[in-house]
């Protein structure tokens, strides 16, 4: 059987690793290559074993006629006839291997660079399930029903809500509100729809007719269509570190750019570094005029599969999916 092909990036990325110069977009590329393919894997060995040898051989001086010859050595892709070199050398590559995968997502990178990763996770991700905690309630001016949007107007009944998401732009949110109904309003990308406990859905072309307050406007940072607004982030917020002393769980911090803008004044994601995967989001010093709380979190609670016609209004959505 012959062996796995690999990807020639691999023989770009590797010598760039093993030399200390690759950066950090470079070592997150080489690690995805590895993880793919064994065949990738193998190439890398190859390197390895290869930048091994001739860095003993250059540490006992067999280069000192010619020093040339080391770097030219270092910049020619290895060959695979050195079977003798691979098996003496292979432990020490498989361990250095092994380390990449597990190391190469957690070394430093740049906020920017990491959001990124959050972006792409989250797109990659079919369906999440989030429950909502208000940090901050509203302040009481902001607290009495108005006509507009009705007797529980959707932002002033977060507190213990879930919301579900699937990419792109679906979401079931459902509250619990002061009369014991549980109200279910969501999208699948196309219509909304509204519906208290088993009752009839009203549904609308509007992407705005309901959950009102929620649904984010122009330049404004929401979580209903949580995948869309993470792109936003970028031109609207200031990306910082917020935290990556633990390695389970990195945090950012985007801080508003404009006071003209609206959304929450701070944001802040913590995500696995390893798969991007987003685990909590904090939305701090919300808009008052949504009537709704100050600041909020999302707490990830599930990534399993829902039913493929979960976000539809015909859904006979229940307490749990």
């Amino acid at each position: 059987m012959n062996a796995e092909r690999s990807d020639p990036a691999v023989d770009e990325l590797a010598p760039l690793l093993l030399h200390g110069a690759a950066d950090d977009t470079q070592r997150a590329t080489l690690a995805q290559l590895l993880t793919a393919s064994s065949g990738n894997r193998r190439r890398f060995l190859e390197h390895t074993a290869l930048h091994s040898q001739l860095a003993q051989a250059a540490k006992a001086g067999q280069f000192s006629g010619n020093p040339a010859e080391f770097f030219h050595a270092l910049e020619t892709p290895p060959v695979a006839r050195p079977r003798r070199i691979l098996k003496f050398w292979l432990p020490a590559a498989a361990a250095v291997i092994a380390a990449c995968l597990v190391a190469i997502p957690l070394l430093p990178a740049s906020a920017s660079a990491a959001l990124d990763r959050v972006i792409v996770a989250a797109k990659s991700s079919p369906d999440r399930c989030y429950q909502i905690e208000v940090l901050e309630p509203a302040d009481p001016e902001t607290t009495e029903a108005r006509a507009d949007r009705g007797r529980f107007p959707a932002t002033n009944h977060l507190e213990g809500a879930t919301l579900w998401l699937r990419s792109p732009g679906q979401f079931v949110l459902r509250q619990t509100l002061p009369n014991g109904e549980t109200r279910f309003v969501g999208s699948d990308g196309n219509e909304s729809w509204s519906r208290r406990g088993q009752g009839t859905s009203r549904v609308s072309d509007d992407p705005e007719r309901f959950g009102g307050g929620l649904v984010a406007k122009r330049r404004e940072i929401g979580f209903l269509d949580l995948d869309r607004q993470l792109d936003e982030l970028k031109p609207l917020y200031q990306i910082e570190w917020l935290d990556r002393s633990n390695h389970d769980l990195w945090k950012l911090r985007g801080t508003r750019r404009s006071a003209d803008q609206g959304g929450a004044r701070e944001i802040e994601l913590w995500f696995s570094p390893n798969s991007g995967l987003l685990q909590r989001m904090v939305l701090r010093q919300l808009p008052r005029g949504n009537g709704g709380p100050r600041s909020i979190a999302l707490e990830l609670q599930s990534t399993a599969p829902l039913p493929d016609d979960f976000f539809n209004s015909t859904h006979p959505h229940t307490t749990s999916p």
